[in-house]
């Protein structure tokens, strides 16, 4: 199809290497890609720089990383590993560097394909990318072989240089480490973060996963999203607010920048997902209406304001009523809005800071309240309707003085019945039959350890370890760890406390070593090692898992849970 259109079109392959465009339309860099830590790292280290770029509001746009990238080329001071994560990131938002930037740090001599080192072919505006992903493994719950087979193509581009669009579809085949299967089962047969899938070889999963959309500026600090993606508030490894760890959904988005502050508005369609035969009926639908304030109160310390809605509209019979109008304001209090409807919507809001100090360290954390009454929090009764998360963290770029090695620390815990709501399911903050926020959905601490090192510049050694305390359910009881269940069918309403009901003690190890050896194409070693240790069978549930894999334009999934 590629050749046909570059025959209809009369390109050859030694223009491709000489187009210069003005203006491209915008797309953002795909959550959990190698350039996120990149740019948070860039932003600890020499934040008084470049302040355009809110690190808390992910993904970032390919622009506003090519610009950060272009500021820090002219640092003397960088050393050969910096040097080369600056170039990977000028690299893959090419579009944005102009030619005589680009001539200054890398080149691709293939011609035909990869006239750039990021695109494996372009015409006109349009970037089009294979994505690629296979890895193989061993498990020690069983003598099967563990795969993951990923097949697709990522697309970007834009239409008279104004409007922008990107889209990414891939086919997958599965056979995950246990763990990971016991969870698509419960879900029911949801993969993580995607959405649902077919049985395939007994073991095995087969689903689909895509998305895309279109941006384009309403006005200069106006950018507009709308289609099918994901969103991640926070700086931590997890997001209390809004996480990428559900399906990406249908939403339009709208992000304005005043002054330097910048206000996030988020109207989105979400799913209900029962369990139910999908290729029968169509999923359930909820909606949902975001807002969030990220402002600098100086050049190192940002807070956060935010609040959530998520409300069903069925109708009579179990017809869908739609969107609430009402929410589309995108300038009031959705409390306010709730209370003149006369509803009883799920609302959620809470806060986020970040602190940057010393260009070595950076203090973050998230507070969300779902619901409290200050006088039975002050009781300190355990209250059941005392729903709330706190998240602390530290990150330590450059740890004792060694170049490219990075630590992060990182607190999370939320009370029981957090996220959940009244109606079965209806108005949880769910979505597609996983939470919202949190992999582990409520009732629930951990402590996680996260390591980044890059001793040499196409070498990256990760290793993040957890350790979780959480409850669950025993048959017929809600102990408020199920976000998916009415809240009012809660156990006991005093006397509740965090990892209440089955406690579950959670020990966890990832390592993964990648090796970069083209441009967005890595060779990955990975170890995990799980220990679950369930209070009701006394017994230790074990797994240690060893794959070895090769990406192409593909983001390195983790399954920390």
């Amino acid at each position: 199809m590629l050749l046909m259109l570059q025959l209809l079109l009369h390109i050859d392959g030694s223009a491709q290497t000489t187009i210069t465009l003005p203006q491209w339309g915008n797309a953002y860099t795909p959550l959990g890609s190698n350039s996120m830590h990149l740019v948070d790292r860039i932003d600890i280290q020499y934040n008084k720089t470049y302040q355009h770029l809110h690190s808390t509001v992910k993904p970032y746009l390919r622009e506003d990383i090519a610009s950060l990238a272009v500021a820090y080329h002219k640092f003397d001071s960088l050393n050969q590993r910096e040097q080369f994560n600056v170039n990977y990131l000028s690299a893959d938002n090419s579009e944005f560097v102009t030619l005589d930037e680009k001539s200054k740090y890398y080149r691709s001599n293939l011609g035909f394909f990869y006239p750039e080192p990021a695109t494996f072919y372009q015409f006109f505006t349009v970037k089009v990318n294979p994505v690629i992903a296979n890895s193989f493994g061993l498990s020690s719950d069983s003598s099967n072989l563990r795969f993951v087979n990923t097949r697709g193509l990522e697309l970007r581009g834009s239409i008279d240089n104004k409007v922008g669009f990107y889209l990414y579809a891939t086919d997958n085949q599965a056979i995950f480490p246990g763990y990971v299967s016991d969870r698509i089962n419960k879900a029911p047969q949801v993969v993580p973060g995607e959405g649902v899938a077919k049985i395939f070889k007994e073991e095995g999963f087969d689903y689909l996963s895509s998305h895309g959309y279109i941006t384009f500026n309403a006005t200069k600090n106006i950018a507009v999203q709308f289609g099918q993606d994901k969103i991640f508030i926070g700086d931590g490894i997890r997001s209390l607010i809004w996480s990428n760890n559900a399906k990406d959904h249908l939403m339009l988005k709208i992000n304005t920048k005043i002054w330097r502050a910048n206000y996030q508005n988020v109207f989105t369609e979400l799913a209900n997902y029962d369990g139910s035969n999908i290729y029968n009926s169509l999923v359930h639908k909820k909606y949902a209406a975001m807002h969030h304030l990220n402002f600098p109160i100086t050049k190192n310390f940002h807070l956060g304001l935010f609040e959530t809605i998520i409300f069903d509209r069925t109708g009579l019979y179990g017809a869908e009523k739609g969107f609430e109008l009402n929410y589309l304001n995108p300038v009031i209090f959705y409390r306010a809005v709730e209370s003149g409807l006369g509803s009883s919507d799920n609302v959620v809001l809470g806060t986020n800071w970040k602190w940057n100090f010393l260009q070595r360290f950076s203090l973050y954390g998230q507070v969300v309240l779902d619901e409290l009454v200050v006088g039975e929090l002050l009781a300190n009764d355990g209250w059941w309707g005392n729903k709330y998360a706190i998240q602390s963290g530290l990150k330590y770029i450059n740890a004792f003085g060694i170049n490219q090695l990075d630590l992060q620390y990182e607190y999370n815990m939320a009370r029981p019945y957090t996220y959940s709501y009244e109606d079965e399911n209806g108005s949880s903050y769910t979505h597609y039959a996983q939470p919202l926020a949190h992999p582990l959905g409520a009732n629930f601490s951990e402590h996680l350890l996260a390591l980044w090192y890059q001793p040499f510049p196409k070498i990256v050694i990760n290793n993040t370890l957890l350790m979780a305390n959480y409850g669950t359910d025993p048959t017929g009881e809600n102990y408020g760890g199920n976000v998916f269940l009415d809240y009012n069918t809660y156990s006991n309403e005093y006397g509740n406390f965090t990892g209440q009901g089955i406690n579950n003690q959670l020990l966890m190890n990832d390592l993964v070593v990648s090796w970069q050896f083209w441009h967005n194409a890595s060779l990955d070693f990975r170890c995990i090692y799980r220990d679950l240790q369930v209070s009701a069978s006394g017994q230790n549930a074990n797994e240690l898992f060893f794959s070895v894999g090769v990406r192409l334009n593909e983001v390195l999934k983790q399954y920390l849970y």
